[in-house]
């Protein structure tokens, strides 16, 4: 495998079945693809396995079921791959070659796939400990059946985030796939040993640094939400389910498990903006820091030029509004102490401020702090922004500058609601007023203002919605607003409309079918006509448009590519269109036209 040569994933789970479950589409995907990939398995999984029926502590058995469990993640790796053939009680494993490996002064198991740069990476940490590792305990590894390692080694928590980091620094990954580090605790519980991976992951990924992308997957109670895979790819995925159960018949994981896939932060589709004099700029979160690139006066891309030490960690999930006097603003959310934190231009069109602005937290000091969501920020017709998050009880809060381009306020309001999903969206509607939309497991819901610059109200019902994934709003050439998100069970884009511009909702979303995929769409409007665009259930991005202004949308159209999560559109101070997304070898894409139907092929910009 020739590292630092072009996409490569890692994948940081615990255990050997983590990435199948929770992983999947995306992971199967990008190796049917042929991309290079590695994954590196913390624990030995050593309490299931076969012969366990069920959950197993003697230790005269661990070698045996942590062997098992290797070669169920060898037979489902293979079976995504293609090597092989399709009965799952058949053993894949005469395709692989098998070593023991030093890393950082300690010995792993590396199974590498013949003839393919597919690798797999055992730690074998003891199943259910990674959480008094990560504490301040140490563990000594499982030394499975038939394994080529010479003994066991002993870690303390920074062993495993460096082992992690050197295997970084081997293979060069362009994209980094991890577990949930912070469950939503509404919801069921996750198994201690995902997160203390998580985070061991996180850590690992800050060290290492450089231009790498992080995706974090939901685990366990991805069962709490809707089906948001289609019944094709539930099957598939079930597939490579029974490939690794072939050595696991222990059973432990849920069907529900086999039908949804969902980003822990979601990236959104609100990463892009514009300068006062009309040129684009998009901003991404690398390695826990951000980065922006932007269109120059000569057409070329500047950038990448990252921003200022937030303080700590960024999720991925960045929102960028514009001030009354045109300079832009940058809002994310720091995952160290969990507060929403900016950075503004220091002039319109210039540089950034060397220093981001603590917009604190609605639920600090209670236990629920940690809950809280990504921002979604809007102007009101006046000038002054707001800015709306998830809190952490699952409703809706906001704060806002308390003049245009002035200091925000210093206590968030509760905005009331529950089971709001991250992350929510804002707009201002042809009436001038601040609409505020956000899916919850049975519906979504809205805020508004019932005159400009007025006070927020709500939540209310949007009629007869079933969402999959956060909706996103755009604005009909009348003012109504389209609102567009997933369909529960089959992955087809909805779109609910208001009837004339502030007032009251279609009684039936129009399904406008698409090419499946999962999450929010990203959605412009060129010309009066709204430009809609998701991540497909290939990988890449399909696209359709109204025909008209205010008028039906169009046939689908597939615009290739292979991305992360979700792209995000915009249209320049000149009438052009942009779409951008990042590919699976970090850089960011885009494709642009004066058209919905005709945008170029895709560009790169440097990483």
């Amino acid at each position: 495998m020739a590292a630092g040569s072009g996409p490569l994933f890692m994948q940081v789970v615990a255990h050997e079945d983590d990435d199948i479950l929770f992983m999947n589409p995306d992971l199967s995907n990008a190796l049917a693809d042929g991309t290079p990939s590695v994954t590196v398995f913390v624990t030995a999984g050593n309490i299931t396995g076969d012969p366990c029926a069920g959950g197993c502590w003697d230790p005269a058995g661990d070698p045996l079921r942590t062997w098992n469990r290797q070669m169920g993640a060898v037979n489902a790796y293979s079976r995504m791959t293609g090597v092989g053939d399709n009965d799952p009680a058949t053993d894949e494993i005469g395709h692989w070659t098998v070593e023991a490996w030093t890393v950082a002064g300690k010995q792993v198991e590396r199974y590498m796939l013949k003839d393919r740069s597919v690798h797999l990476i055992f730690l074998n940490l003891h199943d259910a400990g990674l959480a008094n590792v990560l504490n301040g305990g140490t563990d000594t590894t499982v030394v499975p059946k038939d394994s080529p390692l010479s003994g066991p080694s002993t870690y303390t928590a920074a062993d495993v985030v460096e082992v992690l980091r050197q295997i970084m620094v081997t293979y060069q990954p362009t994209v980094l796939r991890a577990q949930d580090e912070l469950p939503d605790t509404r919801y069921k519980d996750d198994h201690s040993d995902h997160i203390s991976a998580a985070k061991f992951a996180g850590v690992a990924a800050s060290q290492y640094g450089g231009s790498l992308i992080q995706v974090n997957y939901r685990d366990y109670n991805i069962s709490d939400c809707p089906v948001n895979l289609d019944p094709a790819t539930v099957g598939t995925k079930g597939v490579f389910v029974s490939e690794y159960a072939s050595h696991d018949h222990s059973g432990n994981y849920e069907t529900a498990w086999f039908s949804r896939m969902y980003y822990r932060w979601s990236r959104g589709t609100s990463w892009a903006g514009l300068n006062q004099d009309g040129r684009p700029q998009v901003f991404v979160v690398r390695a826990g820091s951000l980065y922006t690139y932007w269109r120059q006066g000569d057409g070329s891309w500047g950038g990448p030029a990252r921003f200022a030490d937030p303080g700590g960690r960024l999720a991925p999930g960045i929102a960028v509004g514009t001030n009354a006097d045109g300079r832009m603003e940058v809002f994310a959310r720091r995952l160290t102490d969990h507060h929403i934190v900016s950075v503004p231009q220091t002039t319109p069109n210039g540089v950034w401020r060397d220093g981001w602005a603590d917009l604190g937290n609605p639920n600090a000091g209670l236990v629920n702090a940690g809950q809280v969501g990504v921002p979604a920020v809007v102007a009101s017709q006046d000038g002054r922004l707001e800015l709306f998050v998830k809190n952490g009880g699952g409703g809706l809060s906001a704060i806002r500058q308390t003049s245009p381009n002035g200091a925000w306020t210093t206590t968030w309001d509760d905005l009331h609601g529950t089971d709001i999903q991250d992350p929510v969206t804002a707009i201002r509607n042809g009436a001038g007023r601040i609409e505020v939309f956000a899916s919850t497991r049975d519906g979504v819901v809205n805020w508004w203002q019932t005159a400009p610059n007025d006070a927020i109200n709500g939540p209310g019902p949007i009629p007869n919605s079933r969402p999959a994934s956060p909706p996103k709003a755009a604005l009909d050439q009348d003012g109504r607003i389209e609102l567009a998100y997933r369909e529960a069970e089959t992955g087809a884009m909805l779109v609910s409309y208001q009837t004339r511009p502030g007032g009251p909702w279609s009684q039936s979303p129009t399904n406008l079918g698409g090419h499946k995929g999962v999450g929010e769409p990203a959605m412009a409007n060129l010309g009066g006509r709204v430009v809609l665009f998701e991540r497909n259930g290939g990988g890449g991005v399909s696209t359709t448009a109204q025909t008209a202004p205010n008028a039906g949308y169009g046939a689908w159209q597939d615009l290739g590519g292979t991305v992360l999560d979700y792209p995000t559109a915009i249209v320049d101070g000149g009438g052009v269109l942009y779409v951008f997304a990042i590919g699976t070898d970090g850089r960011v894409y885009f494709r642009m036209g004066t058209t919905p139907t005709n945008l170029g092929g895709w560009q790169g910009m440097p990483l």
